[in-house]
């Protein structure tokens, strides 16, 4: 009897794994990766749910290696085979890092694009601020007209420069102290004889630069 009752019942190695139901596919859009069967009118076929697709009502898949967008209202249910499913994502990954290649070579060349803009740029308000000082100091636009023509281009101001190369010749008598001979008296000279700039108007004294060479003679008493 009691083998009768076991016959009866199912095999569960044989037992048919219930099927998920049927859902829009906004339902997947939330899971990024989601390998799905798309249910089309009579049709079917496997994807992966990328995203929503922004300001429609539709949601980006992977189709075959191709990004589609469908109406969220289209049905779907989860892959549930193990290796279409593993297939799938696999699809997915080499799609994913040939679209992080495609965004790598799409910001470099916009880096690039950007660095020649500046360039460009930088050359044409470098062509303006020449010709305004040209034109300047051809005394064709006056200080003011300059100034305020750099200003409006946000470029430096005009500040010109004189470069002054001196020679001072001249001689002074020294008492030396006790012990102290010739190359003393040199030494001190190289070392502390500097010139007065104070009275020249807008010198910048970082850039006053003095190389002194002193002859000595020893004058006896």
């Amino acid at each position: 009897m009691t083998d009768a009752l076991t016959s009866e019942r199912p095999d569960s190695s044989t037992a048919v794994a219930p099927q998920p139901s049927p859902r829009p596919l906004t339902a997947f859009a939330g899971s990024p990766g989601q390998a799905v069967t798309i249910l089309d009118a009579g049709a079917r076929y496997d994807a992966v749910v990328l995203s929503p697709a922004p300001g429609t009502s539709m949601v980006r898949v992977l189709v075959d290696g191709q990004v589609r967008s469908l109406r969220a209202d289209i049905s779907a249910v989860p892959v549930t085979d193990p290796a279409t499913a593993l297939a799938l994502t696999r699809q997915a990954v080499a799609w994913a890092l040939a679209e992080q290649d495609s965004a790598v070579e799409r910001a470099r060349s916009l880096a690039e694009q950007r660095d020649e803009d500046r360039r460009r740029e930088a050359s044409q308000l470098a062509e303006i601020r020449s010709y305004a000082i040209d034109q300047y100091r051809e005394a064709d636009i006056t200080r003011d007209g300059l100034d305020s023509l750099l200003s409006r281009f946000d470029l430096s101001p005009y500040q010109p420069r004189h470069r002054v190369r001196f020679t001072i010749s001249g001689s002074f008598d020294v008492i030396p102290d006790v012990d102290r001979d010739t190359e003393d008296t040199e030494s001190d000279v190289r070392g502390y004889l500097r010139i007065d700039t104070d009275r020249v108007d807008n010198v910048e004294d970082d850039t006053v630069t003095i190389d002194i060479t002193a002859d000595v003679e020893d004058l006896g008493d």
